[in-house]
């Protein structure tokens, strides 16, 4: 079974269904639907989904969304805990916090992540599903 973890802009565009979403990106998303991947969702992801929902105007039903991603099959919620903080070193190439923690979590894995974002792209820690 395949494994991704996703950063907030990949799951907020698949859940608005955005032309946004790239081919590669948007394939991953439907191999969790067919049941062949798991996609990790930190918990940070899901803070900053929260925000970028009301930056532009609530287009979802943010407590709906979190209802059917935490009753998904391919969705699996993902706790921070004090010490991954620990890691952080080790993901030093990726220079913003949150970011850290969603390719931290990649790496721990051993999961592609669901990201366009330049600086985990560049940073050459997780292979890249975009």
């Amino acid at each position: 079974m395949k494994l991704y973890v996703t950063d907030t802009h990949a799951l907020y565009w698949y859940l608005t269904a955005s032309p946004h979403l790239s081919n590669a990106a948007r394939t991953a998303f439907d191999e969790g639907a067919r049941g062949e991947a798991l996609i990790y969702v930190p918990a940070i992801v899901l803070a900053e989904l929260y925000y970028l929902n009301q930056k532009f105007g609530q287009p979802l039903n943010f407590a709906e969304e979190y209802a059917r991603l935490e009753q998904s099959g391919q969705f699996v919620m993902v706790e921070f805990a004090p010490s991954d903080v620990l890691d952080f070193d080790q993901n030093a190439a990726v220079p913003e916090m949150h970011d850290r923690i969603i390719v931290g979590l990649a790496r721990q894995l051993g999961a592609a992540c669901i990201s366009r974002d330049s600086l985990i792209v560049n940073s050459g820690l997780v292979p890249i599903a975009w």
